[in-house]
């Protein structure tokens, strides 16, 4: 009788947990279909916004290789001119505007007819690269008679240049060529000939697919009658496939939409060798009209991600679904009580190990960090007394400055490890964006004070160094004061305690400045250091910790965290750590560079005044002898900022001024800009809205996005009443 209850109570506990076990597969399945059809979409929204970026930027770069040729023509002009009265040299001057412009696959001056009688009814001199070398000749006119073509007398009697159709170069099928095509005038203002270059499309293919957003993505150029004028290297997309493509775009039965911001049209396709299916984007932009770009993407690429973060979904709900099942299982099997209480620990202990190193995978692992740098020698070091603790410390360095943090949580083991987590995650996220130390601490400390039941506390100091100026920018809350270190000099770095993170959610905290000297060393350290016992309980101190500092006045920070490390190892002896051990050393070692070019300008703030500041970029630029190319992407980004400087800094009608100071080596050209405005960071304004048109958007257009693109590095400062902003460009 027994054994049949026994046997009832078996099967009525295995129908539950069938029921509980299919009730949460269902629901996590559910759960999971959800977020996969919302992630989709939002996969779908950033595709659109940044192809749509994409597109805008490659036109500008398209716009500035056009811009570059028609001006190479321009500033050929004069020794055109001149050379009109002599016929024969005409050939020379083709030859050297080749010579001159590698990216020309040739150029040839077609003269009106009987512009030179003594050389018959037409004369046409050209060069035109043969290899390596160049060939310079005149142009058989009896078998070509330019004049018959109706792009020569559209140019001659329009008395205008434009840029031809592509087509096949005679003398090699596989390349495709565009003409640019200029009209010369005589001395008197008359159109006497049209000059004209050849380039080949691949050059303009090269620039267009330089970048894409995804390994299968390729770009096309199309001309204003839907010819393809490039596209990708055929030795990447087959050329049947890139023909395929330009006929579906010039296909007008095919369905296609419009974007949600109506600034691009899609198409949906499905290849037809391997059925994978696609989108393509397309555009004519007003930069380089009548052409437009098309980008091809591929959607197993751009969903890539969401499939694989549903495979690893599915696998989490099979592994929450297994352990679900194990814990029923094992809780009814009373018997079994003792061996699952070894195999808990056994996996326990398993887990405590894969946590810390995921919790060691945290924080920096690579050393020199920085190794580009020369301003700035780092290290930092974490011995958990248990195998997770609650200390941590980070360091990065965003716009020239260094943002680093340590931090100290209460408590031991995995719940401090939890939060030191949590914490450092915050971190890093609010100080990607924001550069005050106090508002960062006041970020995280709302954060955690949420939902605080276990009245877990962060003793934390933040700081943030500017590299260019030395400015330490600092907040503590409740942690040791960092140590300096400055020659034979060892003493605490003022600061103010204030609270510690996750106490009171509504705590203003305090931020504190000072200037740091070249060659000073900072140490940033937790309790771990002073509270260290040995045998006899007795603690390391700060004592014994500032007369280690006093003998490393010279060492690097390297050096000064193993001599602590080895220091406390041996005062410690075998003693069981009582405390996680972490330590930060920073030095800040910058170089004091000479510059050979140092000029400067101030504008009064009214945009009008733009058009001596790119007079003033302009002519630093050609001191430097930069190509065309680079300066009008040094000018663009200087425009912009000053420009927001003027809309910005001042309040409307207010008088005030901007200076640009702009210093150069061989090795970057630095432009500082400083204002005496209100408290005004450009670096913090909101990216460009890309769902204006190019006529609509503020001069610059592109915003800080653009800057930072166009430029190297950029930082920005409050110092004594002024903005200071630094833009630079490395060569």
């Amino acid at each position: 009788m027994k054994e049949t209850q026994g046997f009832r109570w078996t099967a009525l506990g295995a129908k539950t947990s069938v029921a509980i076990l299919v009730t949460a597969a269902f629901l996590m399945l559910m759960l999971s279909g959800v977020q996969g059809y919302y992630a989709r979409q939002q996969i779908r929204v950033n595709l659109e916004r940044n192809t749509e970026l994409d597109l805008i930027i490659k036109a500008q770069k398209i716009k500035y290789s056009l811009e570059a040729v028609e001006s190479a023509l321009q500033n050929n002009l004069d020794d055109i001119v001149r050379s009109l009265p002599y016929p024969d040299s005409l050939l020379s001057v083709t030859r050297r505007i080749v010579e001159r412009n590698p990216s020309f696959d040739g150029c040839c001056i077609a003269m009106i007819p009987y512009y030179y009688p003594e050389k018959g009814r037409l004369f046409q001199p050209c060069s035109y690269r043969d290899g390596d070398t160049i060939d310079t000749y005149l142009y058989d006119v009896e078998k070509y008679d330019y004049t018959k073509i109706a792009y020569f007398y559209f140019a001659v009697n329009n008395d205008t240049a434009y840029w031809s159709e592509p087509y096949i170069d005679p003398d090699d099928s596989s390349a495709t060529l565009v003409t640019y095509n200029f009209p010369v005038h005589d001395k008197n203002g008359c159109v006497v000939a049209l000059l004209g270059v050849d380039l080949d499309a691949a050059w303009l293919g090269d620039i267009l697919n330089s970048h894409d957003l995804y390994p299968s993505s390729y770009d096309l150029l199309i001309s204003g009658k839907g010819r393809l004028i490039c596209g990708p290297n055929p030795a990447e997309v087959k050329h049947q496939e890139v023909k395929d493509m330009v006929a579906m775009i010039n296909d007008s039965t095919l369905e296609r939409s419009l974007s949600s911001t109506g600034k691009s049209t899609t198409l949906a396709f499905v290849d037809k060798e391997d059925g994978e299916k696609g989108h393509v984007f397309y555009h004519t932009s007003k930069l380089i009209a009548p052409w437009q770009i098309a980008i091809v993407n591929y959607d197993n690429e751009v969903f890539a991600p969401l499939i694989e973060a549903r495979r690893r979904n599915l696998a989490l709900t099979l592994i929450g679904l297994m352990i679900l099942a194990f814990i029923i299982y094992r809780s009814a099997q009373s018997i079994y009580k003792l061996r699952d209480a070894n195999a808990e620990k056994q996996r326990m202990d398993n887990e405590m190990m894969i946590a810390k190193g995921i919790q060691m995978n945290m924080l920096p692992e690579t050393y020199p960090p920085f190794p580009d740098r020369n301003d700035i020698d780092i290290y930092g070091s974490l011995v958990p007394a248990k195998m997770v603790g609650g200390d941590l410390y980070d360091f990065f360095i965003r716009d020239e400055k260094l943002y680093f943090c340590i931090g100290d949580v209460s408590g031991k083991s995995v719940p401090a490890a939890l939060v030191m987590a949590v914490t450092h995650s915050l971190f890093l996220s609010i100080s990607s964006h924001e550069s005050q130390p106090a508002r960062i601490m006041q970020g995280i400390n709302e954060s955690l004070c949420r939902g605080n039941e276990s009245n877990m506390f962060v003793t934390f100091f933040i700081g943030v160094l500017d590299l260019p100026t030395g400015l330490l920018r600092y907040c503590n809350a409740g942690h040791n004061p960092p140590l300096t270190i400055i020659g034979d000099l060892v003493e605490p770095l003022p600061a103010k305690a204030n609270l510690p993170m996750g106490v009171i959610a509504e705590f203003d905290y305090m931020m504190q400045q000072t200037r740091v000297e070249p060659e000073t060393m900072i140490l940033l350290y937790t309790d771990g250091l002073t509270e260290a016992k040995n045998m006899d309980r007795k603690q390391f101190g700060l004592e014994k910790t500032l007369k280690v500092l006093e003998k490393c006045h010279d060492a690097t920070a390297t050096q000064l965290i193993q001599t602590l490390t080895k220091k406390v190892d041996a005062f410690v002896g075998e003693a069981e750590p009582s405390d996680d051990l972490t330590l930060l050393a920073i030095r800040y070692t910058p170089k004091e560079e000479s510059w050979t070019l140092s000029r400067s300008i101030t504008l009064d703030n009214d945009v009008a005044q733009v058009t001596g500041l790119n007079q003033f970029v302009q002519s630093v630029t050609e001191e430097l002898q930069l190509d065309k190319a680079l300066s009008k992407r040094i000018k663009l980004a200087v425009e912009e900022v000053v420009v927001n400087i003027m809309d910005y800094a001042y309040v409307a009608d207010t008088k005030g001024q901007v200076k640009v100071e702009a210093m150069a080596n061989d090795e970057r050209l630095r432009f500082i800009l400083t204002d005496s405005g209100r408290s005004f960071d450009p670096t913090a304004v909101s990216r460009a809205d890309t769902t204006l048109t190019v006529e609509d958007r503020p001069i610059g257009g592109l915003g800080i996005l653009l800057v930072r693109n166009l430029m190297d590095s950029i930082n920005y400062e409050r110092i004594d009443g002024q903005n200071i902003l630094r833009i630079e460009k490395k060569f």
